[in-house]
């Protein structure tokens, strides 16, 4: 028998396709977000306002079962760059598929927190025209630093509801055409001078000069977050100094639950394993600060071989990557080797993923999440997994079809080589007529001056046509939804008792996580976040170590084990509680004698 969520999740997702002819909007994907949170376990949560005044919807999906788990959560931030309707798009999708998720799937059995419009002003400038290569937020932003905001911005010169590339005819250009009207770089030393400078589509609105170099203000949101800012440039004054990063930032600490975050953009950290953070050599001499020479019982102001401090550590139930981190000897920019464990194994999972689904042709490859990116922030600082996603980047099929290779070509020069991307767009458009490449259109600036304009359209690279949206939107939902069964849990081993005599019982806990990530990460332990796990004994008097326990960590398929020495009439009535941010609270009462 068919539930009727399904039913109801089913003739939404069908509404959707049948006005997919072309991109939704910020306006109609809201729409569909409000529809979903019609049906039960769904509410919408507004977490502010974008710098545009728009909404900040975010909706959030309860996990199936008899009353709130208290389990982990995944947080979805989608389109953070705001010029990918793809990742937006998908999000709503996602959404819909988890409510429609059947009881026995993990997906179905945490909490989702699901934000596919991250940044609304930004999508919303993806749907103006003329459209430009711009999603940021609707922030003044001063670009020229000139004391004005947005005096200059691009002109549509042909008429094609597109701003681009345009060739401003000029002696001294570092730009010429080849044969084909592929763009390249001048090389007057090989006898290929320069013949245009590159601009984008405009003119010179305040005569100073330069074309174009103050559009409408915006900040980009995508790298606004706190992780490897930097200031002052498109990104911000400063870190989460936009409202929309920072509605971000405060939702989540605010919900401790928060397990793993996936973020839908352009970065992907799956395709290639990330280099690890540099291991220091075990002789080098170092000192600890007071606070460490404390906790390890050694002479702040004496000097000790890193080995020696790490060996101490251990005594003491601390990390290598805790002890690196609390030395302060480098700044900790690249993931902690212990986390490459898990790390690697999702790459493997999504390399696998993607084989399986015929989504491994060759493509053009994506960046790794950088500077004030949302995904570096979630884990390097907030200290949890995060899983960066791109959706969709041209295709990256071979390009030597038709190339000449005689003798007699060998012999000629052919000058500097066309930007492959560029290639690739031309190809595409020619070949099957997809957007991505326009051609070079003649137009005269208003003092005479004769330009072309044309080249790659904006967002062709990381944008698929409309009419194929819904087909890749729904090819990455299982591998989404999958990724609700790698978070940690947290579960406690049956209580198992030792009668010592004279009215004395040892008490046994094991704490144990079957999850394929540990809780917390490395990371998450030298940022301490999230918090530890609490283990509580009820029902004795303790002789031995307090009834309240904390474990810093518990690896990805392993426990920890916890002991107490309890006088009780009533052994039977001991009761061990095990809670933790993000995994919930769990009690096991009485034991095996």
């Amino acid at each position: 028998m068919i539930h009727p969520r399904q039913i109801v999740v089913t003739l939404l997702l069908l509404a959707a396709a049948a006005r997919a002819q072309d991109w939704p909007d910020g306006k109609e994907l809201s729409g569909r977000l409000l529809d979903l949170a019609r049906l039960d376990r769904a509410t919408v949560h507004d977490l502010g306002r974008s710098a545009g005044g728009q909404k900040l919807r975010l909706l959030e999906v309860a996990p199936l079962g008899p009353g709130d788990s208290g389990g982990p959560a995944i947080l979805v931030l989608a389109n953070l760059e705001g010029d990918l309707p793809l990742a937006s798009l998908t999000a709503v999708e996602l959404a819909a598929e988890v409510l429609a998720a059947p009881a026995d799937q993990p997906a179905a059995r945490v909490r989702w927190y699901i934000l596919p419009l991250a940044n609304p002003d930004g999508l919303d400038r993806w749907f103006e025209r003329p459209r430009a290569a711009d999603g940021r937020n609707r922030t003044p932003f001063d670009d020229d630093a000139d004391g004005l905001e947005g005096e200059d911005p691009p002109d549509d010169l042909d008429g094609d509801g597109l701003i681009t590339w345009m060739l401003v005819e000029d002696p001294a250009g570092s730009w010429r055409l080849t044969d084909a009207g592929l763009p390249v770089a001048a090389d007057p030393a090989r006898g290929h001078p320069g013949l245009y400078r590159r601009e984008i589509e405009g003119r010179d609105q305040d005569g100073d000069g330069r074309f174009n170099e103050d559009p409408p203000g915006g900040v980009d949101v995508a790298h606004n977050f706190p992780h490897g800012f930097k200031p002052w440039r498109q990104a911000g004054r400063w870190p989460a100094d936009q409202p929309e990063s920072r509605a971000i930032l405060e939702f989540a600490f605010g919900h401790p639950d928060v397990a793993l975050v996936l973020v839908l953009g352009r970065d992907n950290n799956l395709l290639v394993l990330p280099e690890p953070q540099p291991d220091l050599a075990p002789g080098k001499l170092v000192k600890p600060n007071w606070r460490l020479a404390h906790d390890l019982g050694l002479d702040a102001e004496a000097e000790y071989t890193l080995q020696s401090v790490l060996d101490a550590a251990r005594d003491r139930g601390l990390s290598p990557a805790t002890v690196r981190a609390r030395l302060s000897l480098e700044p900790i920019g690249k993931p902690l080797t212990e986390d490459l464990r898990w790390w690697g194994a999702l790459v493997d999972r999504y390399a696998g993923y993607l084989r399986e689904h015929g989504l491994d042709a060759p493509r053009e490859a994506p960046a790794a999440p950088g500077d004030g990116s949302a995904a570096a922030w979630a884990y390097f600082q907030f200290g949890t997994p995060a899983v960066a996603l791109d959706l969709w980047s041209l295709p990256a099929p071979p390009d030597t079809a038709g190339a000449d290779t005689s003798a007699a070509a060998a012999t000629v020069d052919p000058g500097p080589e066309p930007d492959p991307v560029h290639v690739r767009l031309q190809r595409r458009t020619e070949q099957n007529r997809h957007a991505g490449w326009r051609a070079w259109t003649r137009v005269t600036l208003p003092d005479g001056t004769a330009a072309l304009v044309g080249g790659p359209e904006p967002g062709a690279v990381d944008t698929p046509a409309a009419y194929a949206a819904q087909e890749r939107s729904r090819a990455f939902l299982p591998f989404c939804l999958e990724l609700a069964g790698w978070l940690p849990r947290l579960e406690l081993a049956p209580l198992q008792l030792a009668d010592r005599g004279a009215g004395l019982t040892e008490v046994t806990a094991v704490v144990r996580n079957p999850g394929p990530l540990p809780y917390p990460t490395a990371m998450g332990q030298v940022n301490q976040r999230p918090g530890p796990v609490v283990v509580t004994l009820d029902g004795g008097e303790p002789l031995q170590c307090d009834l309240r326990r904390t474990v810093p960590g518990v690896p990805a398929g392993g426990a920890v084990t916890l002991r107490w020495l309890v006088r009780t009439g009533r052994p039977e009535r001991l009761a061990v509680t095990a809670t933790a941010p993000g995994l919930g609270t769990v009690t096991v009462t009485g034991g095996a004698r």
